[in-house]
Parts: structure tokens; sequence; C-alpha cells
């Protein structure tokens, strides 16, 4: 058991995030310092610049900067709640059970909310815990919390900031480059030694692309399958294996066949093989320096309308005429539709960087033809309804999140009862271990009470001593700065540590009196309370198992967006020739719940695969080889399940000719009631309808294609991997 623990921590201190931890004790320790300067009381301003810094997740400014407001506003509101809320015990039942409630459904609207609901809740506790119930004490502390956020959120966003995905990005860009490096060599793929160089750079693409996903799964962040910039990341791999399809498909048009010398050749015309090559070569290129760090001139050259997009098109245009008007050539259509599969292949790239540094995934709109490229851009449509539609599909026990938020509601309340029959001073520490060991899923409760029971006894006893010994503020000061940089630095490393290292420096933040070695010991036991109401609560009420979960979730938003397909075209049918009223009407009845059942699903299937990414990334953990696989793969399949209800949306509100395309539709839905199937029951099961058939499909309908297709492999590699 010790070589156990002595590996542990050594593994725990070769992966610490060393930068955020820095971070976290610059930004609480300085707080501390200008509120000691001032003759202040320390604890509100050290609470919200420690809360800022851990809800900083990284990535583009737009989505750290929601993340750091949704605390800010959400916390200052939590804490004058909280000071409100200890009145009296009526109004204390009444204000826990509604805000923990909001705040926890709330998680289902946004990445932000949902970054920062466990965070918000705990200010509220701490809050409520507190020994004055004044307006005027409120106002301060409010205050104080306020001021001690907005340092810490100047320090991550401008001062300071951390990139947690940067490794994942770097590996996605040497995906790309060796990507470049294989269109570069696709001429010389006739010759005996341009075959064989060609070879060995598709073994190290393989080789990178695997790399790749376990970078991405392995990313110190929290909430990673509703982060853009992992969503997004996912994508770009996936696209670039998709491009790699493409490659072989030119480099197999572009041998001659020898096998049967009667007939003509593929393709006659190497020097259009070269033309190809060029054109590949120089779409891939922009790509992997844009991944490595923010462009020079900005993301949008890579938005729909961009320089970057608008020369994509051009050059496919030119190309595409170029390939046309060649008498040489017995394989046209085939050298077109892989070349117009390559170009929905590079939006989606493009478009995957553009969300990656703006923090923004707008609907993909239809893209105009390559003849027509500088036509005016065609209107998205637009849902500001679309949080209300996401709160109305989780207002039901069907909903993971809404049994959650009620089960934490009831815990909480309870927590606080025995606060108020206790009365024991700051047992708001019972209520706080409560709201952060609460997970929707059985197992990952009791694992991380466990965790957080052991790291907390550990640290109290730590926290004891120093209490006991430091005998003025400055000690106090210092000690909780480097119990915060460890704390901050172990979060998504190893819970234990974590709260090993978080109980020293909250204790010591919220210390009542100097050398009050007493508290320490509340801490430990009501860190126990608190542990055991939680884990009742989560076998009692709604018991659920996450790692069978996660299949039948899967499964459930497969089988959603082969509803919404049906659902689209029943709404095509109603609203022929109709009247704006009456297309009302029928969005409202047909679509609107059809689009309300696919949020639902993925949203409670994103909820499902961050408590597992987060669970199995721990380095520690000893399922985590057998269940990486899986998490990557159902990572990549939430990401297209989600963009491919956009794509219904979009293709409802813009489908041209809808009766032309009604079987195709069908036959879409079809193979999508397959992938379900696969999912669920986990056996690989053959798809027995054919690829896309339509004579000049739009863009919209072959990125239909290309998601289904996606889903469909997706699925396959569910099926396969083993749950335990």
């Amino acid at each position: 058991m010790r070589i156990v623990q002595i590996t542990g921590l050594r593994s725990a201190l070769t992966n610490m995030q060393w930068r955020r931890g820095l971070r976290a004790g610059l930004a609480v320790g300085l707080a501390m310092f200008v509120c000691l300067l001032l003759h202040h009381p320390m604890g509100w301003a050290a609470l919200g610049g420690f809360q800022v810094v851990m809800v900083d997740n990284g990535g583009p400014y737009r989505s750290r900067l929601w993340n750091v407001l949704t605390v800010l506003i959400g916390g200052s509101l939590a804490v004058a709640l909280g000071v409100f809320a200890g009145v009296n015990l009526p109004t204390a039942l009444a204000v826990t059970i509604f805000f923990c409630f909001i705040a926890t459904l709330a998680r289902v609207l946004s990445q932000p909310l949902a970054s920062s609901s466990v965070i918000i809740l705990v200010s509220y506790i701490v809050a409520y815990g507190s020994p004055l119930h004044t307006l005027r004490y409120g106002l301060d502390s409010t205050t104080d919390f306020l001021l001690g956020g907005i340092w810490a959120a100047i320090l991550t966003l401008v001062l300071w900031p951390v990139d947690p995905f940067r490794p994942a990005r770097n590996a996605v860009a040497d995906v790309y480059a060796i990507l470049a490096e294989l269109a570069h060599a696709l001429p010389a793929t006739n010759t005996p030694n341009g075959q064989q160089k060609f070879n060995d750079l598709l073994a190290r693409f393989r080789i990178q692309i695997e790399a790749a996903q376990q970078a991405l799964a392995a990313t110190p962040a929290r909430m990673t399958a509703r982060t853009i910039r992992a969503r997004n990341l996912a994508v770009l791999n996936e696209s670039a294996d998709l491009l790699l399809a493409r490659i072989l498909r030119f480099a197999e048009l572009g041998h001659t066949t020898t096998s049967a010398p009667a007939q003509p050749a593929l393709f006659a015309a190497p020097n259009q093989l070269a033309h190809i090559a060029t054109w590949l070569s120089t779409s891939l290129q922009p790509i992997e320096p844009a991944l490595r760090q923010r462009p020079p001139r900005g993301e949008s050259a890579f938005a729909p309308y961009g320089s970057r997009s608008v020369e994509l098109h051009r050059s496919a245009a030119y190309l595409e005429a170029t390939i046309a008007k060649d008498p040489t050539l017995d394989s046209t259509e085939y050298l077109i539709a892989a070349l117009h599969d390559s170009v929905l292949n590079f939006e989606v790239a493009y478009e995957a960087i553009l969300a990656i540094w703006s923090g923004v995934e707008s609907r993909r709109r239809e893209a105009a033809p390559f003849a027509d490229i500088a036509s005016q851009p065609i209107s998205q449509p637009s849902s500001p309804m679309l949080w209300l539609d996401l709160l109305r599909a989780n207002l039901s026990l069907n909903s993971v999140m809404f049994r959650h938020a009620l089960r934490l509601a009831a815990v909480v309340a309870i927590d606080v009862l025995l606060i108020h029959f206790i009365r024991i001073s700051h047992g708001y520490w019972l209520a706080m271990t409560s709201i952060i060991v609460l997970q929707p899923y059985t197992g990952e409760t009791v694992r991380r009470s466990g965790e957080r029971v052991a790291g907390t006894v550990a640290g109290a006893i730590v926290a004891a001593l120093f209490a006991a010994s430091i005998q003025g503020e400055a000690g106090i000061l210092a000690v909780v700065s480097i119990g915060a940089t460890f704390a901050v630095a172990l979060y998504t490393v190893d819970y234990a540590w974590y709260c090993f290292f978080l109980t020293p420096t909250i204790v010591l933040m919220t210390l009542p009196h100097l050398r009050d070695w007493h508290f320490a010991a509340v801490r430990m036991g009501m860190t126990g309370l608190g542990a055991l109401v939680a884990v009742l609560a989560m076998l009692l009420l709604w018991p659920e198992r996450e790692s069978l979960q996660l299949p039948s979730l899967l499964a459930r938003g497969a089988a959603a967006d082969a509803a919404y397909l049906r659902a689209m075209l029943a709404y095509w049918q109603a609203t022929t020739n109709a009247t704006p009223t009456q297309r009302l009407l029928a969005e409202r009845s047909l679509l609107a719940p059809a689009r309300r059942l696919c949020g639902l699903a993925i949203n409670d299937a994103e909820e499902t695969l961050d408590h597992a990414l987060l669970e199995h990334a721990l380095p520690l953990n000893p399922a985590r080889v057998r269940t990486e696989h899986l998490n990557r793969a159902a990572l990549t399949f939430t990401t297209y399940l989600r963009r491919l209800t956009q794509t219904i949306t979009t293709l409802a509100a813009i489908g041209d000719s809808p009766d032309s395309i009604a079987a195709l539709i069908t036959s879409f839905s079809l193979r999508l009631d397959t992938v379900s199937a696969k999912v669920l029951h986990r056996q690989p099961v053959p798809t027995p309808f054919p690829a896309l058939s339509l004579q000049n499909p739009t863009q919209q309908l072959r990125r239909l294609e290309r998601q289904v297709s996606v889903l469909e492999t997706t699925a396959n590699d569910l099926a396969s991997t083993p749950l335990e």
C-alpha cells in the first residue's frame, strides 16, 4: 500500500499543471495581501479569486470570458442570496431548494453554466454559513467576492492566460503536416520510389492521428465534451481522416489500369494529378500553422466567406473546370465527385479552426456553389427560443440532469436542516461537501466521496498543525497561496491529492481566529457527514450507473436525430402551399418537439461523457487504458450528433425541392436507426442502405451524408469496444 501511495504521489507531481497552479497562488495571494494591507477581512476576496481561476478552462478568449462572467455574476448573486437565506430556517429551505434546483438544471443551457454551477452553489452555501446575515454584511461580502474575482479575471484573461488544449492542438497540427506531405507526394505514386515514400507517410499518419486522439482524451480540462475547442479538435481529427480517404481516392484514379489492357485507362493525364496535388497542398497549407497559434490576421479568414474559404472555392471551381474540359479523361465524374467531397471536408476543417479561436459555433449555412462564390450569403435560420426549448426538453424525469437537480436540491435541503439542528460553527462544510461530491451517477459519487474524505482527513491534520503553529496573518497568507497553487495544479490530475491541498487552503482562508486548530477537526467531521449524505441520496434517489448509461444515451441521440429527419419530412408535406401562419404552427407542432428531444438526448450524453472523461483521464485510474478508446469514440459520436442536429435544423428551413429528396432523407433516418441499434446492443450491424445517390446533390445534403457516415463508423468502434 505504501508503494502505491508513493507511486501515486510521484505520478501526480509529474502530471501537475504548474502554470495554472502558480497563477491561482498569485491570484489568491495578492488578493489576500491587499486585504491585509487595508486591514480588511481576507476570506471573501480570496474565495472570489480562487473560484474565477478554477473555472478558467483555457481556449478562445470569448468562451473564457463567458466562463469568468458566469462565475462573477452567478457567484455574486449566490453570495447575496446565501446571506439573505440565513435569516431563518423556512427562508433557508425555500431559497436553498429553489436556487440549487435552478443552478443545477441550468447546466443544460450552455457550457459556461455547466462549468460554473457547482462553483456558484459552493459560494451560496459558504454565504449561508456565514456568522452574520445583515444587509451590510451581505453587501460587503458580495463586493469583496466581486473585487477578488475581477482581479483574478484580469490575471487569467489578460496578464497570464493558459491553454490546456495546446498539446492536443499541436498533435492535430502534426496530423495535418503529414497530410500535406501526403498531398505533395501524390503525383509520384506512379513510381516505385514514390509509392514507397507515400506508404511510409501513410504509416506515420496513422500513428500520429492515434497520438492526436490520445492527446485530446488526456486534456486536463473541465467539461471536455461541452468545450468548443475540444469538440472542434475532434472534428479536425476526423476531417483529416476523411481527407486522407480522398487523397487515396485520387491516387487510385491516378494509376493507369494495367490489369485490362483492352480497356481505356481510368486516368490518362498525369498532369491533372499534379494539379490536384497542388490544390490539395495549397488548401492544407494554412491549417497546420493556424492550429499551432492564432492566425496573425485573425481567424475570420476561415469563415464561410473569409479569404481562405473564398480561395478554396475559387481554386476548386477552376480545377473542376479544367478536369471537365480535359478530353483525355475517362473518369471525369469520379474525379469531380472526389473533388466536391474534398471541398466539403475542407469547409468543415476551416469552420472548426474558426470555432477554436473565436469560441463560437455558428450554425452551418448552405455553401455557395463553386461558380457563384461571390454571391451574397444565404441567411441563417435562427432559434431565439433555443434556451426555452432546452429547458422544456429537460423538465422531465427522463432527463438525467432533471433528476440530478432534484436530488441535489433535496440533499442540500437536508444538509441545511442538519446544520440548523447541529448548531456547530462553520457547519456549511457539510453542505459544501455534498454539493461537490454528488454527481449524476452512483459510481462517480462513491468514488469522489471516498477520495474527498481521504484527502480531507489527511489535509485537516496538516491544517490543524498549521493553525496551531502560525502566529500571524502573513503566515496564513503564505500557506494559503502555496496551498492554492498545489490544489489547482492537481485538480485535473488526482482528486484525492487536490482535496488534500485544498483543505488547509480553505481552512486557513476562513479561519475564525488565529491558532484555532479545532476548526480543522470541524472540517473533518462535516466532510465525512456531507459525503455520507451524498452517497445515501445517490443510492436511494434514482441510482444510475454511468458505464451502462452512456451507450444507451448515445443510441437515444442517434434515434432522436432519425426522428428529427422524419419530422422534417412531415413538416415539408404539411407546409406545401401553406401560409406563414400555418408554417409557424407546423413548426411548433412537428419540428420543435423533435428538436427538443435531440437536445435532451445530446445534453444527457455530453453530461455523462464529461464525467467519464474526467474520471478516466486520471493517471491512477486502473480502467484508464481499457476505456480511453471508448471515450474517444464517444466524444466523436456526441460531436457529430450535435452537428447533425444543426444540419437538419438548417435543411428544414432552407430545403429546396423537398419532394425530390424525400426518399434520400428517409434512407438517412433508417441508417441512423441502424446506428442506434449498433450502439445500444453493442453488436456491429450491417448497413443495408446505399450511400448518397442523387444527381447534383446540394452541399447541405453532402454534409448530411458525411455526418451520417461518420456516425456509422464511430458506432462500429463503440460496438466493438468492451464497456468494462
